[in-house]
């Protein structure tokens, strides 16, 4: 009894281990192969959305600036675009505010020229003088005797630019100057400054550039260009760039002549 019941079992796990077989052997029911597939295509629909949010986020950071370049690409050119200073190309200007500007606009004029003339390698030194005699003793940098790279800035009132031979011009003058010439004067018309301000342009970089562009004038001669700081009449669209603090360029050529001017104003030859 023993025997056959040893035998009776070893028929079933034979049996067992046939029909697990078997069942290995057969091909998936139609429903199991259905939900694997929907299994894959799940991890392959998850997988695409998370591959196109990060093209996504890279082409947002990625995108240009409105000049078709990218931020870091414009920050570089902005950078490049900047000249090393020369140590010996230095302007001193002594300033004589006849028009009796505000100070503080004053100062922000000065600012903006000096960063004008930074882009192009020269570095300007700026001396604010008196108009009047009797305060002249208080300011013994005004008094010093002066050289071929100090310039005598004027800024004028209407009252005083009437008084000149050319009161048509529109924002001031430069003398001919040599450039074994000291002290040399240039003058500037802050009335028409003025104007410009009462219809909503900054003062303060319009009087900068006005300066900016009688300087350039001293160093380089009476020319203008069709396009930049040196044309001959600002357009409304240059002052609008001009005051949203936007830069007007030199040309290539303008900026290798002022540099190389201030260098020969420094060492005049013997």
């Amino acid at each position: 009894m023993e025997f056959g019941l040893q035998q009776k079992l070893a028929s079933a796990n034979s049996l067992a281990s046939v029909q697990t077989g078997f069942w290995r052997l057969l091909p998936p029911s139609p429903g199991t192969q259905t939900a694997k597939w929907t299994k894959k295509c799940f991890w392959i629909l998850q997988l695409s959305l998370v591959i196109g949010l990060v093209l996504t986020v890279r082409l947002v950071f990625a995108q240009p600036l409105p000049d078709n370049r990218p931020r870091h690409s414009a920050a570089r050119a902005k950078t490049e675009s900047r000249q090393a200073l020369n140590p010996d190309a230095t302007l001193t200007l002594r300033a004589y505010n006849y028009a009796q500007a505000e100070s503080g606009l004053l100062a922000g004029s000065e600012k903006v020229a000096g960063e004008i003339f930074e882009n192009v390698g020269i570095e300007i030194v700026w001396v604010d003088c008196p108009v009047s005699k009797t305060q002249s003793q208080t300011y013994p940098a005004c008094l010093s005797d002066m050289g071929t790279t100090d310039l005598v800035l004027r800024i004028f009132p209407r009252h005083m630019a009437e008084k000149l031979h050319s009161p048509d011009e529109p924002f001031g003058f430069a003398q001919p100057c040599p450039e074994n010439a000291s002290a040399c004067e240039l003058t500037v018309f802050y009335f028409r400054v003025d104007e410009l301000a009462s219809k909503g342009y900054r003062a303060d970089r319009v009087l900068g550039y006005a300066i900016a562009h009688e300087v350039t004038h001293v160093l380089i001669g009476p020319g203008h260009s069709e396009e930049g700081i040196m044309r001959g009449e600002w357009s409304r669209y240059d002052l609008q760039h001009i005051s949203l603090g936007l830069q007007l360029d030199f040309t290539d050529v303008q900026s290798k002549q002022l540099r190389n001017a201030v260098l020969r104003r420094t060492t005049p030859p013997s």
